[in-house]
């Protein structure tokens, strides 16, 4: 990890020289994943042309090569620097439960640079944060992982113990933090609705955790306004006393990841195979 660390060093321009280079491989050498982020941008986008899937695949590469520098630099990253590069838009959204002693689910995408959403509110907001993760198979890059993400004060939960751990801090005012768009491990608690045109199953847990725990829920975008900057936004799903319709706070939070992707569609994750699951039955949209 040391010499990450050096390298994490480098000056930013070096840092996106390296990630040019980088492009190049993923996109014209090693091919990285090339049929399954094509094959997802159709999917998603019926309407546009091959020249224009295309063109989106090439700038989401660009992009993916960027945030895997930039989350490298993160290790040795000043934090008037991280500042200065993250802009947080509307704060107040969800500063106003800080003041009220009140905890806050906050759901997010892989959309902009994750990762430094991540650190970012850690270091720009009064809470606590707590980030629900899935812990890597490679023990080597979990360990760097863990290292980027609680840099700046974030506490990690694992994902198979997250709820009891939840409970356990829950007199701590704090965020509960987590990326809900990756494609789900198990059948229980997933959500079917149409996203990018696809039949889609989303994970429910952070809908499970507010009604559970009477916590707002907010879901924060991120996107690249320039290469190295970035603007954050908070937006308000739901609160106590939550809509009455099954499904809500899901369905709330898919349709603004979906407008985040229409936005910018090049800065998701669409090297992730997303789709590769699909319902089982057509009984019910949720298996309890």
């Amino acid at each position: 990890m040391g010499i990450l660390k050096i390298i994490s060093r480098l000056p930013f321009p070096v840092l996106y020289f390296t990630s040019d280079i980088l492009y190049g491989l993923l996109w014209y050498v090693i091919r990285y994943r090339r049929n399954v982020v094509l094959q997802n941008l159709r999917g998603s986008f019926p309407e546009k042309s091959e020249k224009e899937i295309r063109r989106i695949a090439k700038k989401f590469y660009r992009h993916l090569s960027d945030v895997v520098v930039e989350t490298l630099k993160t290790l040795t990253l000043p934090e008037a620097s991280l500042a200065r590069r993250v802009h947080i838009q509307n704060r107040e959204v969800v500063e106003q439960y800080f003041r009220q002693g009140q905890s806050v689910v906050v759901v997010t995408a892989h959309q902009g640079n994750w990762e430094w959403l991540l650190v970012s509110c850690s270091l720009q907001l009064p809470f606590q944060v707590d980030a629900v993760y899935m812990k890597l198979d490679n023990a080597f890059f979990d360990q760097l992982m863990k290292k980027i993400r609680s840099r700046f004060g974030t506490y990690l939960v694992e994902k198979q113990v997250s709820f009891r751990e939840i409970v356990r801090r829950k007199p701590l005012v704090r965020i509960i933090a987590m990326v809900a768009d990756q494609s789900f491990f198990k059948m229980n608690y997933v959500y079917w609705t149409t996203f990018l045109h696809q039949e889609t199953g989303f994970y429910s847990g952070s809908e499970r955790i507010a009604h559970k725990t009477d916590m707002p829920v907010i879901f924060v975008s991120m996107h690249r306004q320039r290469r190295g900057f970035y603007q954050i936004r908070f937006q308000e799903l739901d609160k106590p006393p939550f809509h009455p319709q099954p499904h809500y706070i899901t369905e709330q939070y898919v349709r603004a990841v979906e407008d985040a992707i229409h936005q910018y569609p090049e800065q998701w994750l669409w090297s992730h195979k997303r789709w590769k699951r699909k319902r089982k039955t057509s009984k019910a949209s949720v298996k309890e």
